[in-house]
Formats: structure tokens, C-alpha cells, sequence
């Protein structure tokens, strides 16, 4: 059994003037101790995704017009909210993309790691001061005995990565959702964060849902990829296979669009449609130099490409041309 299957999940908002499609019935699933990366260009949904899971949807707005999220072979859409704050942050950890808004200035690091671990582990303040010592060491974070009765605003970006990282391990997640957890880091700590998290996946038998969008991450720290389009997978394949033979039009374009040794970067024409007004048909198929008739009438299914295959995607050329 995958630790989490997501099955045909819908994931609306309704608002006076329209209504904002972010998820149309996506399907993943993420095995234990695998890194499952979710890439794609900005609002395709792999945020909101990720809110879903986590039960962090507003609602309303938010709706889930349709689907299931089982985690552990438990519905969590149908969980009551004390069942999802017991999961979340104890089972289900999540890392958010901006670690300077999500820290919060008047209390210190310790403060706010201990808060996490009395949440979720029956600990007293001396024990839980020893846990958040131990994690901070586990990030790698220089003189955890100084750094722990220090304020956000004394770390440095990457310090503060770190500090995000050991609040969300606290309490040893069977699954980590790490929402572009390198933003606005140097190549160097980028790296150096990226290593950190791979090593406590296998350290801890953690699972991890990667979103980002930059493929080079994706290549050296993933198992398998899900690539999204308005609000769809378009794409999912081994990290091997999406790299060496890319099926679906806006998968090869995100690959071309990749800097090459001297070359003049390529680019994708037109830009995402925003998924309150999203066309007919595949949603790629304005920006597709590549499509079909069928492309402009009705939406592909996620399937294999063959009996054979756990390579799957979603585009009406493998109907008519298998060996597109």
C-alpha cells in the first residue's frame, strides 16, 4: 500500500465573480522512503496540492469538488479536524516556501521547536528543550547550545531553512511536503539544504513531496516525477525516463528551456492560463506547436503509454501515434 494515494482529487475555488479550477482530478501516489517531485511553472497547482494534503485548504472558498487523499489507507478529506491536527506536523510534515514569513520574530528558535514537539509528544520542557537540541544538530546548525535562545532575525537565510527543517522532523514525519524549500538561497546552500533533507529521508525511512520547478533539483534529488499543467498531471514517469524520453509537449519544453553549454535559451510561448478561464480542450494546447484537432475539443487522461509501462502521460498524440 503507498503511504499516500491521492485519487481523482478536485480542488476548487468559488468566488462571486468565477470560480478558480486550481486542481482537476489528479492522481499520485508516494511510496515509503521515496521523493516524489511535483515540478511545473507557477500556479499549476503544485502549492495548492500540497495545502490539500496538509487539510490547510480554506473552505470556503476552497471546495474539494471531488477525490480522496488516503493517507495510510485513511480518507484524511473525511477526517475531522482534531484527527488532522494530530496528523499534521506528526505524520505529515510540510516546510513552506518563504522561511522569513513563516518563523515568527518575537520568539526564539527554541521557543518555536519546543511548541512544535509539546504538540504532538507528551514531553516535559526540559525533554523537549533536548529534543529541539538534537534536531537542531541533526539540520547541521553550528552551537545548537547558542543558536537555540536566538530570535529569526539573528540567523541567516539558510539558518533559517534549517530551523524550518528541524520544526517540521520534530516529531519524525512519515512525510515530508517541501514546498520550493531552497527559495531565495545561494547555489551553495541550496545544496547544502537539498543533501540535508535526502539524508534524513534515509536516516528516518521519511517520504518526500518535492515542489519546484527547477528541473536540475529534480534530476539529482528525486526518484519519480509528476509534471503539472493547469491544474493536471500531465506527466509521470522515473526521473530516468522523464529525462531521457519526454513524452508530453510541455514536459520536452520545460527540458529545452533548460540553460545548454553556450546556447540561446528556448522558451515556451504564451504563459499559463489563469484556471478560472482555462480553454477547451487540453489546457496546453494554445502554447502547443504539436496539437491535434482532439487537442482542442477534449481533455487527455493520465494514462501509460503502453501495458508495459509505468510511464504515463496525458496527450491525445500517443491516441493516434504510440510512437510519438
Amino acid at each position: 500500500m503507498p503511504l499516500l494515494q491521492v485519487e481523482d482529487l478536485s480542488t476548487f475555488f468559488h468566488t462571486e465573480e468565477n470560480t478558480v479550477k486550481s486542481l482537476r482530478n489528479i492522481d499520485l501516489t508516494i511510496h515509503k522512503g521515496e521523493t516524489l517531485a511535483l515540478v511545473g511553472e507557477s500556479g499549476c497547482g503544485k502549492s495548492v496540492t500540497a495545502l490539500s494534503v496538509m487539510g490547510l485548504i480554506p473552505t470556503p472558498p476552497g471546495k474539494f469538488e471531488s477525490g480522496r487523499i488516503l493517507f495510510r489507507g485513511q480518507d484524511l478529506l473525511k477526517a475531522s479536524e482534531s484527527e488532522m491536527q494530530n496528523i499534521r506536523g506528526n505524520e505529515i510534515s510540510m516546510i513552506f516556501q518563504e522561511p522569513m514569513t513563516s518563523l515568527n520574530p518575537i520568539f526564539t528558535i527554541g521557543d518555536q521547536i519546543m511548541e512544535a514537539i509539546h504538540l504532538h509528544q507528551n514531553k516535559t520542557k526540559f525533554q523537549a528543550r533536548e529534543l529541539a537540541l538534537n534536531v537542531l544538530r541533526q539540520v547541521a546548525i553550528p552551537s545548537p547550545e547558542n543558536r537555540i535562545d536566538q530570535y529569526p532575525h539573528e540567523l541567516s537565510g539558510g539558518m533559517k531553512q534549517r530551523v524550518m527543517i528541524a520544526m517540521a522532523i520534530a516529531s519524525q514525519p512519515s512525510l515530508l511536503i517541501a514546498d520550493e524549500p531552497t527559495t531565495a538561497l545561494d547555489v551553495t546552500i541550496q545544496a547544502q539544504i537539498l543533501d540535508l533533507l535526502d539524508q534524513l529521508r534515509q536516516k528516518i525511512e521519511m517520504s518526500i513531496l518535492l515542489i519546484t520547478h527547477n528541473l536540475g533539483i529534480v534530476a539529482q534529488y528525486a526518484d519519480r516525477v509528476a509534471v503539472m499543467y493547469a491544474g493536471k498531471i500531465v506527466e509521470l514517469a522515473s526521473v530516468e525516463e522523464l529525462f531521457v524520453s519526454p513524452l508530453h509537449p510541455y514536459t520536452r519544453g520545460l527540458l529545452n528551456s533548460l540553460p545548454k553549454d553556450g546556447s540561446k535559451l528556448k522558451t515556451i510561448p504564451g504563459g499559463v492560463p489563469h484556471p478560472a478561464y482555462l480553454p477547451k480542450g487540453c489546457a496546453f494546447h494554445p502554447r502547443c506547436a504539436e496539437k491535434v484537432d482532439q487537442c482542442t475539443k477534449m481533455i487527455p487522461p493520465l494514462k501509460p503509454i503502453d501495458s508495459k509501462s509505468f510511464h504515463q502521460t496525458a496527450c491525445w498524440l500517443y491516441e493516434t501515434s504510440p510512437t510519438v
